[in-house]
């Protein structure tokens, strides 16, 4: 099975109250002007209104490891919304990154802690720029809202921050059972909690605005980015209520905006959760130490299948943080005020062959997932496929269908919506690993899922992936020069809202490819995209999915 790892990361294996927290969505003020930094660049020394805190210098960086950004989401308070973090006394020692919040057991021992609820920061240190505020970026891991953590080493901001003289932040939440599960149903002083994991980012962000001046950077030039899960919560928030009030641009990575679930869906998975443990209160669950928890959680997913499995918690339709369908929202203006760039691999799904090889061998006829709407024109679409992939095997043509479905075309249905509000950006990352003539299909894959995280972040660790490493050894000036490039694009969106190419737009569709020799092309595999016009990519229910292996 390769359950738990198909959305999310590669690399992750083994006060006030609830309206001030989610304010930005809800309702709060402008962020304050961009405080002057109090940082002491050569000993990365720095003061919040909470506190001192102590960094650890790195190279051109100061880094800020595991710097609160709301109180431990422990006891009386762990299913409840985050609370503003208590300020301390002395100095804060922010020189070693926290290990993440709990998850499942069958990547470890019982990983994590449910005091989990940490930044790490990355500041560019001195300069003649120093003390002019930075454009802030803020990353939110993937992982399927189940796996992931900030401290991964692939995802150190360093690099990005010194490359494009900005404040990068990465922000853990909660995982799985306990960042995901709706107790409403058992207690309404548990309503919501189904989404306290995008309560949590919120409550990162909320932070941001308050702190990152004393970082030297900019709370009015905030850039939220994110992969997989992480990029679907940013697509959640942005079809919230004011999104800008947290961030005024956004890159989804990997993530398209229908991948939230719908409100049916939240409450039917957390029964199923809570029937698995024969759960009558919350009380019981409070009761349960973390190990037991993560067992549940476990119990609970045995036995779901593929897509059902690797989706079966995140954000949901919940009709306050999230008020509605997310492309939707976004075609109405929800999001009118923020700057959008999102895009995909070009074989998102080869990700899956990591972990069950005979996913390559998908025939056609095991292709459930298929749409019904469009079962008519089953073979028809297939035929164009493969027509467009000469000398391909059925497999690799099912799962380019698969790639447009899940990912690609519902990926510019949103970029579609937002250009009717703001210039929107979309790229393509299709640098692969070379094939190899005579191995096996599982050992020749393309430009997966998560494939682009390394080169995002510049930490050209690609040890995780087939040949990886060697490839990497023989060609690291080329990858260093298309890893630097891709830096240049994000950290200039964040600055100033150009990444570099032209805007998408319905009638010419520019999308910016990342290879060793990137490009723009107008309208890429134009001919299969417009084989979906049928389709209107309906919130998503995993449990349409529950038959996909």
């Amino acid at each position: 099975m390769f359950r738990r790892k198909i959305i999310g990361s590669t690399f992750q294996v083994g006060a006030a109250a609830l309206t001030l927290l989610v304010g930005g969505l809800l309702g709060a003020a402008s962020p304050a002007a961009a405080a002057t930094s109090h940082t002491d660049y050569t000993h990365c020394r720095t003061s919040i209104s909470l506190g001192r805190v102590q960094g650890l210098a790195q190279g051109a960086t100061c880094s800020y490891l595991g710097v609160p950004y709301a109180a431990p989401p422990t006891g009386a308070r762990r299913f409840l919304p985050p609370a503003p973090v208590t300020p301390w006394h002395g100095t804060l020692q922010a020189t070693a990154a926290k290990p993440g919040c709990p998850q499942d057991l069958t990547v470890g021992p019982g990983v994590g802690t449910e005091d989990c609820l940490y930044t790490d920061v990355w500041q560019p240190r001195g300069g003649a720029s120093a003390r002019q505020p930075k454009p802030v970026m803020v990353f939110i891991h993937g992982g399927a809202d189940e796996l992931g953590a900030a401290g991964d080493p692939v995802f150190n901001g360093a690099q990005l921050a010194d490359h494009g003289d900005a404040i990068v932040v990465s922000v853990d939440y909660r995982l799985g059972l306990l960042g995901w599960t709706e107790l409403g149903g058992l207690d309404p002083r548990y309503a919501g909690s189904g989404n306290n994991g995008l309560r949590d980012q919120i409550a990162a962000l909320t932070w941001v605005r308050q702190h990152v001046g004393a970082f030297g950077g900019d709370p009015g030039n905030v850039t939220v980015f994110g992969q997989s899960a992480g990029a679907i919560s940013i697509d959640a928030m942005l079809a919230g209520n004011h999104p800008e009030r947290l961030f005024q641009r956004a890159i989804v990575e990997s993530g398209p905006g229908y991948l939230v679930h719908s409100q049916d869906y939240a409450r039917s998975a957390a029964a199923h959760v809570l029937a698995a443990g024969k759960i009558t209160s919350v009380a019981q669950l409070d009761a349960m130490s973390t190990a037991q928890l993560l067992q549940l959680q476990a119990t609970a997913q045995q036995g779901v299948p593929g897509l059902a499995d690797a989706l079966f918690f995140g954000p949901s339709i919940d009709g306050r943080l999230v008020p509605g369908p997310v492309v939707d929202r976004i075609a109405a203006g929800s999001a009118r005020d923020v700057q959008l760039m999102t895009g995909t691999t070009e074989n998102e799904t080869d990700y899956w062959a990591l972990f069950e090889p005979a996913v390559l061998d998908l025939p056609l006829s095991a292709y459930q997932s298929f749409p019904a709407v469009l079962a008519d024109r089953k073979q028809q679409m297939y035929d164009a496929y493969a027509a467009d992939r000469p000398g391909l095997p059925a497999g690799r043509v099912v799962n380019a269908m698969i790639t447009d479905q899940t990912e690609r075309v519902p990926t510019l249905r949103m970029a579609e919506a937002q250009s009717r509000w703001r210039p929107t950006y979309v790229y393509q990352f299709d640098w692969h690993v070379p094939y190899v003539a005579g191995l096996p299909a599982a050992q020749n894959l393309g430009a997966m899922h998560t494939l682009e995280l390394p080169f995002v972040f510049g930490n050209l660790d690609l040890d995780a992936f087939p040949r990886g490493a060697a490839t990497v050894a023989a060609d690291r000036p080329q990858l260093t020069a298309l890893s630097d490039d891709m830096m240049t694009s994000w950290t200039s969106f964040a600055r100033n809202g150009v990444p570099g190419w032209p805007s998408y737009t319905p009638s010419v569709r520019a999308t910016r490819i990342w290879d060793t020799h990137p490009s723009v092309q107008d309208a890429p595999m134009e001919n299969e995209r417009a084989l979906w016009n049928a389709y209107p990519f309906p919130d998503w229910d995993v449990r349409e999915w529950s038959a996909q292996s």
